[in-house]
């Protein structure tokens, strides 16, 4: 009976030892949490007490803090790029908007024909410009907008792409632009909406005709069951351009932002290609930067 009472009585002990150890660890633990709150430490959480249990509890506790950090250095990152891309757009449309007022002040104060002809000539492409850059920002808009859907429908890839050759040609008018040009002959059909491919083909003529450096190829192929359209052109320097930011919105090769580019053309790109389920790359190569479109093909 005594050796009973005895074994009780460490128990007991062992017991009341092991709460005051638990007591310990969890003043620890709301110390340490209190200290990184209130430091904005990037310290992890510690223990003095073996346990399997609280292990458990520390390792959850930690990837909890790590996530938290995580999500606070990403919401920095897009707040700074929203702050950023706010002062860009405000540029890029300033620009445009200003070099009109000083055309509109030398068209009023200059009596001569050929020179107000010179100068409605030039706020006609200024105004144009403007036109596409408040497009680009508006369709911009629209794909931030996760309910934004487009209609698909069956659509002739030949012919569209013809088209918007045709019709990119005739709004640029520009001789530059002389592309080398295959498509092929047999009929392609994709699950696709026109008008955004229209879009889609738009944005990279007009990379190509902005940033490259001629001698524009542009190919239509079936390969099985997929259809792929390449866009190459030449370049100045391949080194300047990262091709892991290629696709990401207001990214630009030259930060000098001189022009009328916001860095969002080729994010439309990609935007529009993965809701019509079409995939997008793009290359650098031997100073040539190529841009491949790939289609499922549909019967």
């Amino acid at each position: 009976m005594q050796f009973a009472i005895i074994m009780f009585g460490l128990i007991c002990l062992f017991l009341l030892f092991r709460l005051f150890q638990y007591r310990q660890q969890l003043k620890l633990i709301n110390q340490q949490l209190q200290f990184i709150q209130q430091h904005d430490s990037n310290l992890l959480l510690t223990k003095q007490l073996n346990s399997k249990q609280l292990n458990k509890l520390l390792s959850l506790l930690n990837q909890m803090l790590i996530l938290q950090r995580q999500q606070k250095i990403a919401f920095k990152q897009q707040d700074q790029q929203l702050k950023d891309s706010i002062t860009n757009l405000a540029h890029d449309i300033r620009t445009p908007l200003t070099s009109l007022d000083g055309y509109f002040q030398l068209l009023i104060k200059n009596q001569e024909p050929a020179k107000q002809e010179q100068y409605i000539a030039i706020i006609e492409n200024r105004i144009q410009a403007l036109n596409e850059l408040l497009e680009t920002i508006f369709t911009y808009t629209k794909l931030q907008n996760n309910a934004y859907e487009i209609q698909l429908a069956k659509t002739q890839l030949n012919q569209t792409l013809y088209d918007a050759l045709f019709n990119f040609y005739q709004a640029t008018s520009n001789e530059k632009l002389e592309p080398e040009v295959f498509i092929t002959e047999e009929p392609i059909f994709v699950l696709a909406n026109t008008a955004a491919l229209n879009r889609v083909f738009f944005n990279l003529l007009k990379n190509s005709l902005d940033h490259g450096k001629g001698d524009l190829k542009i190919s239509l192929i079936k390969q099985q069951n997929h259809a792929v359209i390449k866009i190459q052109n030449k370049i100045d320097a391949e080194d300047e351009i990262d091709q892991t930011q290629i696709f990401n919105q207001f990214y630009m090769s030259d930060q000098s932002r001189t022009g009328n580019s916001t860095g969002l053309g080729l994010y439309i790109v990609k935007e529009f290609l993965e809701r019509m389920n079409s995939q997008i790359e793009a290359e650098v190569s031997n100073q040539l930067f190529i841009v491949s479109l790939v289609f499922p093909i549909i019967h």
